[in-house]
């Protein structure tokens, strides 16, 4: 009876020392398959520092995510994380949806525009979806970025241009969208962000991936966006530079099921494109360069609302998603509008409403 006992003791002490041992060994296991994944592009490569399993919470968490480019060219990985948690959500599993949450904090995102294709990075053409579904199979019904940062590298401009939107937070609900988990079919996204040292962007959306067709809701409002930051930028990619001056923008555009209407309307404040001793005696413009932005200053001066000390215009936007048409005589006549017989005010206008964003309740496509 007693070697019974013992035996059924240290069958029990080795199935727990088995359980231990498998469980301690889970996150190299997942570490491995992670690595392996992130590295299944054919242009980058991948790692993950560590990986934390909560089974208990149905989660996981990663850190230090890496995806750089492998030939080993560009010195700014494409994207990285200081943390990811991907979460089994309980509540939605007992109404019979397998979903989840996604959090990512301290996320970066580095688009690189070098001399060749080799030295540059922008991700597109990979299967970034297919790679995402691997790492985490369930449906994200919400996904939050604490934190986040975009940023826009050239080294091989004099000085390099280097600039970001940053502290970036977004929120994205209900992505899921289905009648049992939701009272509504409508997904939500807030976002908010810096740019570089000064100005605020900010959007709200709406949006139904239940249709074929596109069918979503944007607001976009910049303000004081600093246009001095950008200086490298319109440098390298304007016929002119700014000296001075900040950006009010405000859009609205909607689609329903793929037809767009909206429009963009940027607001310069007080603009200052040329000057000698900025151009010519700093920077040592040439003649060609310093007429052009001459001839810049005199325009944007001519144009100006003197009172607000602004120059701005009202794009609409109108037609098909894949090809939508700017109404370009429209813009110039809201120029002249600005700047001789109102003033624009930098806010968004709640004048473009979608007219079919939520299903009807029961409806089926």
């Amino acid at each position: 009876m007693k070697h019974a006992k013992r035996r059924i003791c240290y069958a029990l002490a080795g199935l727990l020392i088995m359980l231990v041992a498998f469980r301690l060994y889970l996150p190299y296991a997942a570490a491995n398959y992670i690595n392996s994944t992130l590295s299944q592009s054919k242009n980058y490569d991948g790692r993950v520092g560590d990986v934390d399993l909560m089974l208990w919470r149905g989660a996981y968490s990663l850190e230090h995510v890496l995806l750089y480019k492998a030939n080993g060219q560009v010195d700014r990985p494409l994207f990285k994380a200081d943390y990811v948690e991907f979460t089994l959500s309980w509540s939605q599993l007992f109404k019979g949806a397998a979903v989840g949450r996604v959090v990512v904090n301290s996320p970066e995102i580095n688009f690189v525009d070098g001399n060749t294709e080799e030295e540059s990075q922008s991700g597109k053409n990979e299967n970034w979806l297919y790679i995402a579904n691997q790492l985490f199979p369930l449906r994200i019904d919400k996904l939050a970025i604490n934190q986040g940062k975009v940023a826009f590298h050239n080294p091989d401009t004099t000085p390099a241009i280097d600039i970001a939107l940053h502290d970036i937070q977004l929120e994205i609900n209900n992505l899921v969208n289905s009648d049992n988990l939701s009272d509504s079919r409508v997904a939500t996204a807030k976002a908010k962000g810096q740019t570089a040292e000064q100005g605020t962007i900010s959007l709200n959306a709406k949006l139904n991936p239940s249709t074929k067709a596109p069918t979503f809701d944007i607001d976009i409002q910049a303000d004081n966006v600093g246009l001095v930051n950008f200086k490298n930028l319109l440098d390298t990619y304007a016929p002119f530079d700014l000296e001075a001056g900040t950006l009010t923008l405000a859009a609205e555009v909607a689609s329903n099921e793929g037809k767009v209407k909206g429009y963009i309307k940027p607001i310069l404040h007080n603009v200052e494109v040329f000057s000698w001793k900025g151009d010519i005696v700093r920077d040592g413009d040439g003649f060609f360069e310093g007429s052009v932005e001459a001839i810049s200053a005199f325009i944007t001066e001519l144009f100006e609302n003197q009172s607000e000390d602004q120059i701005a215009t009202r794009i609409p936007i109108e037609g098909d998603l894949s090809s939508p048409e700017t109404q370009t005589w429209d813009a110039f006549i809201a120029i002249l509008k600005n700047a001789f017989v109102q003033a624009f005010k930098g806010n968004v206008e709640e004048s473009i409403e979608l007219d079919r964003l939520e299903d009807v309740k029961g409806a089926k496509s």
